[in-house]
């Protein structure tokens, strides 16, 4: 695992963490909590640690609700959301808190936070409250806290910018790994990688070097930035040794197996890597349960022993996985969540690391010239009424069936992916950190035949899973809305029309690209012919935004503003939100996404699930999907005691009132016969035709 840095000149061994204000002294009282004999001890906890100490409790109290905990046994790793019992075995219970030194809100491209861990033997039981959540040992027994203190600075390796250097930058990822062991699928598992630059000189930091896995698996591929752009998200995730070679085709081998696999030169390369690290995956989701029985017929059908399994080497168990006909399981593996067109080049490198944290599948870029005729198509595709409008001249087409989402990292405009630049990743990162409890969100007004959803989406904002302080304004001028852009906003939502030189403002159009310094995160520019002013945002400093390509009704745009309100403050990301939100009118391919779409204004909802209802008969036909940025994550269905990976789909046969009851239990999106709803809405509607 990565430790973003080295704790500050005044942390001695021994010591812990100082950490000022009320709301992180929690260090230092957790362990008051531990015995008059606790002592300093070397480091016995299997995470970097700056001080840890060894003692007797009882009874532990952690005034910090978000916490998670690890199984050690089975290097299985779960986020506390309900009291539970733990069994015999070593468990690791560890929460972060953030240190606020000078009360900013953005911090550039650092972090600054202690991360306590409690290492401690069932059986035992954990029990959340309201003000923290409560460990329960039954008797006394030894426990080991440790405490590990961020820095400024995380990693960044620097690589001449050639075929070698990339290859060396790609082993060095792995870095970000917690273990190598089929549970590096959960994405509680993986840090974010560490920075990748080019530069004349070499430089691996020695936090990267003992982090990085130590794996017996080898990739060599052709001397190529291509091939190595595509092979990436696979030796990522494997922690393989990468090397170019001059050769033609790649492979992949594991020592002490018989494993050669040879993948086909580009473009075929790209379906290759794509098969195998899908392949790879989902067997690892299979194998890392911790009860076996839960696991399908699949395993059992090619004598696989998830036990087994767990206790292999990377490279003997990824010659098990490879054994199994990727033909065979083609129908049981998930959708892959997020692939990414990228045209590779030494200046791109940079963006590498962010597209793997998200585990995205990486392809060249390729695409059809759309025109308008092409578009209009594409919509009445959907099954929506259409009117004429003024489209861009060139637009294109990245195809579908990639991933489920898509992104557009290369020149052009791309329709149904989310366009993103090397920026956008990067003001990512600056946003890593913010320092603040309170979500800070701005709706502006600047039209006022636009004034219902003015004042609905900010009912929509304040009614959040988080707290959010919502500021309304209207009318503002050029200066005006430009400091609204400069101010410290979680999101921004522009209501107004947008000119061929900027937003349309009191005294004139403002354009984006004459601001000097962004500090808005995320951002709905919902206006005509918004994209040149969403991309001037994002290369100024935002991370991602919804906009329009052309003119888009006022009532649609009305409708898509609130859909995307709301669906944003329940946790979906920008793109997600917005390809659901789009569903709501006739051009929705009008709407799209700039910067990283896989952004958000609120964390990821406990049940980030779409439902997908149809009547037939007397009867409903139900599926769920569950699709998140969240590689590997297992989430409960809103339907019964069923769960399911992220990427994949449940199907369900019910009766109106066993439907009806299960969606007003709920919130999630619905689209029935074609239709958006939202449960609550719809389980009304379906009572009321009784």
């Amino acid at each position: 695992m990565v430790t973003w840095g080295v704790p500050d000149a005044g942390t001695g061994e021994g010591e812990i963490p100082a950490v000022e204000g009320e709301h992180t002294r929690w260090p230092t009282k957790l362990l008051e909590q531990l015995d008059e004999r606790r002592e300093a001890v070397d480091r016995p906890i299997p995470r970097p640690t700056d001080a840890t100490y060894a003692g007797e409790a009882t009874r532990l109290r952690l005034p910090e609700a978000d916490v998670t905990v690890t199984a050690m046994d089975f290097e299985a790793r779960y986020h506390l959301r309900s009291s539970s019992e733990l069994p015999t075995g070593t468990f690791l219970l560890s929460g972060t808190v953030e240190r606020r030194p000078d009360g900013s809100r953005t911090s550039p491209l650092t972090t600054e936070t202690v991360e306590v861990f409690v290492l401690f033997d069932g059986p035992a039981s954990l029990r959340p409250t309201d003000d923290g959540t409560v460990l329960s040992l039954w008797e006394s027994k030894p426990v080991t806290v440790g405490f590990s203190e961020g820095a400024s600075d995380p990693p960044r390796v620097v690589v001449p910018p050639t075929a070698e250097g990339l290859a060396t930058g790609l082993s060095c990822l792995s870095a970000a790994h917690h273990t190598s062991a089929p549970m590096r699928s959960h994405p509680d598992q993986r840090d974010h990688p560490p920075l990748l630059t080019t530069g004349e000189t070499e430089s691996v930091p020695q936090s990267v070097a003992a982090d990085r896995l130590e794996t017996d698996i080898h990739l060599r591929l052709p001397s190529s930035i291509d091939a190595l752009f595509v092979a990436a998200p696979l030796a990522y995730y494997l922690g393989a040794d990468v090397r170019v070679e001059d050769r033609e085709r790649a492979v992949l081998t594991a020592e002490g197996t018989d494993l050669h696999r040879e993948f086909d030169p580009l473009p075929g390369l790209q379906e290759d890597v794509a098969t195998v690290l899908r392949h790879v995956f989902y067997f690892d989701c299979l194998v890392r349960r911790l009860s076996p029985e839960r696991n399908p017929e699949l395993l059992d059908a090619w004598s696989l022993d998830p036990a087994e399994l767990r206790s292999l080497s990377p490279g003997v168990r990824l010659a098990r996985y490879l054994s199994v006909p990727s033909a065979e399981i083609r129908e049981s593996v998930p959708e892959w969540h997020l692939a990414t067109f990228a045209r590779p080049s030494t200046d791109r490198i940079r963006c590498l690391p962010f597209l793997l944290d998200k585990l995205s599948l990486v392809y060249l870029p390729d695409a059809s010239e759309l025109d308008r005729s092409d578009l209009l198509e594409r919509t009445l595709t959907d099954a929506y009424p259409t009117r004429g409008a003024s489209t861009p001249s060139t637009m294109l087409d990245p195809g579908t069936g990639r991933g489920h989402i898509n992104a557009w990292l290369a020149p052009g405009t791309p329709i149904d992916a989310f366009k993103t630049t090397p920026t956008a990743y990067e003001n990512r990162y600056r946003y890593h950190d913010t320092g603040e409890d309170r979500v800070q969100v701005a709706v502006v007004l600047n039209d006022d035949s636009m004034a219902d959803e003015h004042g609905a989406v900010a009912d929509i904002y304040r009614d959040a899973a988080l707290p959010v302080d919502v500021t309304l304004s209207e009318h503002l001028t050029r200066r005006e809305l430009g400091a609204v852009f400069e101010a410290s906003n979680d999101f921004v939502h522009f209501i107004g029309h947008c000119e061929e030189d900027g937003l349309r403002c009191r005294d004139g159009p403002l354009s984006t690209a004459t601001l000097s310094t962004v500090r808005t995160r995320t951002f709905f520019l919902n206006a005509c012919g918004s994209f040149d002013q969403g991309m001037g945002l994002v290369e100024n400093g935002s991370v991602a935004g919804a906009v329009t390509f052309t003119d888009v009704l006022d009532d649609h745009a009305a409708t898509v503003g609130r859909t995307f309100a709301r669906l944003l403050s329940n946790g979906f990301s920008i793109q997600r939100a917005l390809q659901l939100a789009r569903r709501r009118i006739m051009m929705g391919k009008d709407y799209t996404v700039v910067g990283d779409g896989t952004d958000g204004l609120l964390p990821t909802p406990s049940t980030p699930v779409v439902v997908w209802v149809s009547e037939a008969a007397d009867e409903f036909h139900v599926v769920c999907e569950v699709v998140t940025p969240r590689a590997g994550e297992s989430y409960s269905l809103p339907f019964g005691d069923a769960s399911a990976l992220n990427g994949r789909q449940a199907e369900f046969t019910m009766d109106e009132a066993e439907l009806v009851r299960s969606l007003a239990a709920t919130t999630v999106p619905v689209v029935f016969e074609g239709e958006f709803h939202w449960s609550s809405a719809l389980a009304s509607r379906l009572r009321g035709r009784a």
